[in-house]
């Protein structure tokens, strides 16, 4: 039958169009990001077609190992949430989470048997390709002109955002930045690198240092797999500095607030606290609350999707900007030990450590098909960030999107053949 595939080494019999369907649900998740509801509705999608490929085809999709992997990954997350009810600070706020979440395993489910197949995984690289590009299109168009594509000015202060109203497009372009960047090497190298270079000044442009981090820790340990000689060292060590540099001559005055941002280091009227946390952006108040969680509820913690309802009652100083005003604790263990505890720490020790066996199980043409999503994994996981907690709808299906292609490029997928 011309209309059915048979999906990965279990031969599940996937008709065609609606494998077609899944790959575009999975290329939105990262597309439809700027505009209404994010990644929540492709990732509904892909988790009503998981629901139906585990009623009808669960046999099958148990003799997988991708999918059994990608199972294990999930209840090491899932599990410690339910646990979090114990103490949670708001039982419905806790529960609204858990059946959110529980949809993600279906989305996963549908993500880790298509992208076992290789003409999958590079559509969807080459998928993602032209939505990262027409992003810096537009991103160049909003700096020149003032306004991108849609009208959407730049900030006051000259940030540059593309179609987003907020700053998500840095960390999106950073997240699917590596698979693009190894896809196009192979077939187009100048395509690659002025990609790597524009997704460099449109993050920097945006204005958060911690994306200009990311994007060297994701040079630097790229470089570092490949083992090359000191002049490649120096290129990639020299890239993020050039980059920053480029960018303060296009946007000087947003370059000027966060140098006297960085400078308050050394101011000498404040102590050490006040200084490293006004040039962290306040950073310090929300992961000293978010210690404060974790020490009331150490083992379990006071319930996921409570980091910010719970803020102002854990917070211990008078000028917090954020008492009045709570947001997310800008890093991933911070927040996820506050609502899940010891648990939800060690569950995610167990993942890193399942995935680093997993990796290294693999046979070097595997390594090589899961790096570009190892990669940035590795680098948003990185202890010493300022990134997105986890457990946040328009962000967790991009970490899903980036484990399911790592799970499912571990296995060695056969070519698409008919059923």
């Amino acid at each position: 039958m011309t209309g059915v595939h048979s999906l990965s080494s279990a031969g599940l019999a996937v008709p065609r169009y609606l494998a077609w369907a899944c790959l575009f649900f999975a290329v939105m998740i990262i597309g439809w990001s700027p505009f209404s509801g994010g990644a929540r509705l492709p990732t509904l999608l892909l988790a009503i077609v998981g629901c139906w490929w585990l009623l009808t085809m669960l046999p099958a999709l148990s003799k997988q190992r991708a999918v059994r992997r990608w199972t294990s990954v999930f209840l090491l997350l899932w599990l410690p949430m339910w646990l979090s009810l114990l103490h949670a600070f708001s039982t419905p706020a806790t529960l609204a989470a858990i059946g959110w979440f529980s949809l993600m395993y279906l989305a996963g489910l549908v993500l880790v048997v298509l992208l076992q197949q290789p003409l999958y995984r590079n559509l969807l690289v080459r998928g993602l390709s032209w939505i990262v590009a027409v992003w810096l299109l537009d991103s160049g168009i909003q700096y020149l002109l003032g306004t991108d594509l849609l009208g959407i000015a730049k900030t006051p202060e000259g940030r540059i955002t593309g179609m987003f109203t907020d700053l998500h497009q840095g960390i999106l372009m950073l997240a699917v930045l590596p698979a693009i960047f190894y896809y196009l090497q192979a077939r187009h190298a100048w395509l690659a690198w002025g990609i790597l270079l524009g997704a460099g000044v449109v993050v920097t442009l945006s204005g958060a240092r911690g994306y200009l981090y990311i994007y060297g820790l994701i040079l630097l340990l790229g470089l570092w797999r490949r083992r090359p000689d000191w002049k490649a060292w120096l290129i990639a060590l020299s890239l993020p500095l050039l980059v920053a540099t480029f960018s303060s001559l296009l946007n000087p005055q947003l370059a000027k607030s966060k140098l006297e941002a960085t400078q308050s280091l050394t101011a000498n009227n404040q102590s050490w606290f006040d200084r490293a946390n006004h040039a962290l952006s306040y950073r310090l108040n929300l992961w000293e609350t978010g210690l404060h969680m974790w020490q009331a509820e150490p083992v379990t913690g006071i319930g996921s999707n409570n980091y910010k309802r719970a803020y102002k009652q854990y917070a211990s100083r008078v000028e917090d900007p954020f008492v009045m005003n709570p947001t997310h604790s800008h890093n991933i263990y911070v927040e996820w030990l506050a609502e899940t505890g010891i648990v939800g720490g060690l569950g995610l020790v167990a993942i890193i450590g399942l995935c680093v066996r997993w990796f290294r199980q693999a046979g070097p043409a595997c390594q090589q098909q899961a790096w570009p999503y190892a990669l940035p994994l590795l680098v948003i996981y990185f202890p010493l960030n300022t990134t997105q907690p986890m457990l946040v709808p328009w962000w967790f299906p991009v970490l899903m999107l980036l484990a399911c292609a790592f799970v499912a490029s571990l296995e060695r997928g056969s070519h698409d053949t008919a059923a």
